[in-house]
């Protein structure tokens, strides 16, 4: 089995899923803002069905689309990760970018770039 991998940055925590989290990813794909780009939104039992082959490939590969929560205090938001596709797609092989992140935590940060950065720093010391 591979090194299950959990990444953070200073807002996120990206993470195994737990028993916890079945209920708050059921809501979050029954919500039709979340869901609105899909063709349906999930029933509890297929929501549960998608976590057991989110977790099955994570303990698989060692990574994929992990649980999310928030550093602020927010035990689970949504999902983020990479996903290799079963279907096949013109431009298999492929791996994706996924997320389903709950519409209350969804929010526009700024990306700090290595220049912004760098002037934050220089102001400081001056």
């Amino acid at each position: 089995m591979p090194e299950l991998i959990e990444p953070s940055t200073t807002r996120l925590k990206l993470r195994q899923r737990r028993p916890s989290d079945r209920e708050p990813f059921a809501r979050l794909n029954v919500d039709p803002r979340v869901m609105k780009y899909f063709p349906a939104p999930l029933t509890r039992e297929e929501s549960d069905r998608m976590a057991d082959r989110c977790e099955a490939l994570i303990t698989e590969k060692g990574w994929g689309l992990w649980a999310v929560e928030a550093r602020d205090g927010a035990e689970f938001i949504g999902f983020v990760g990479l996903h290799s596709p079963a279907v096949p797609l013109p431009f298999s092989p492929c791996t994706e970018v996924g997320w389903r992140l709950a519409v209350e935590s969804q929010q526009v940060v700024p990306v700090e770039t290595p220049q912004l950065i760098k002037r934050r720093s220089a102001r400081r010391l001056a």
